[in-house]
């Protein structure tokens, strides 16, 4: 089965499948931390961090009440 990241919508048109594998466990789990997000999807916790600030500055993705008691919220739908 071939993916695509082209089923999003506008906003989100050019996610990559890294990413739109993150948005769619930060739905899931929105008080996931980094290193729980980095074992599901099989990649390091440094990529982890790379992405979701990338993600950040992108519009995709913002951290809500701080880095310890927050929590991820996704501002793109999928």
């Amino acid at each position: 089965m071939i993916q695509s990241a082209n089923t999003c919508n506008s906003k989100c048109n050019n996610c990559t499948l890294e990413e739109l594998a993150i948005i769619n466990e930060l739905i899931k789990k929105p008080e996931i931390t980094q290193k729980e997000l980095a074992n599901i999807i099989g990649k390091s916790e440094r990529t982890i961090k790379t992405r979701t600030v990338e993600m950040q500055e992108k519009g995709l993705i913002c951290r809500e009440n701080g880095k310890r008691n927050g929590k991820w919220k996704v501002l793109v739908e999928i």
